[in-house]
């Protein structure tokens, strides 16, 4: 790892679910005077697999989902990535966590 980056709140988080289970997120964007323009968390759905996970929090920043960017990419496609890994059973988001202000 990069032991140089102070702040970095960046982290990785493995999600297993089921085939065809989405994976219980509802996203906004993050807003213009964002320094990081990508999706954010504004709900998690009761008993789906982020739920489960307990590594999710609203307010967390999904920039990438199983190694794809998401950073920069308007909300729509965003939540099409989301949606495109339905068909999987294991998936891996790029969380930053922003403590409130």
């Amino acid at each position: 790892g990069s032991s140089g980056s102070s702040g970095d709140n960046c982290r990785e988080v493995h999600l297993e679910k089921r085939r065809g289970e989405g994976l219980g997120v509802a996203l906004v964007e993050s807003g213009w005077g964002s320094l990081l323009p990508t999706a954010v968390i504004a709900n998690l759905l009761h008993g789906g697999p982020a739920e489960r996970s307990g590594a999710l929090s609203i307010g967390d920043r999904l920039t990438a989902i199983n190694g794809t960017s998401l950073v920069g990419l308007p909300l729509a496609a965003c939540q099409a990535a989301v949606r495109e890994t339905k068909s999987q059973t294991s998936v891996t988001l790029s969380i930053v966590h922003c403590p409130p202000v």
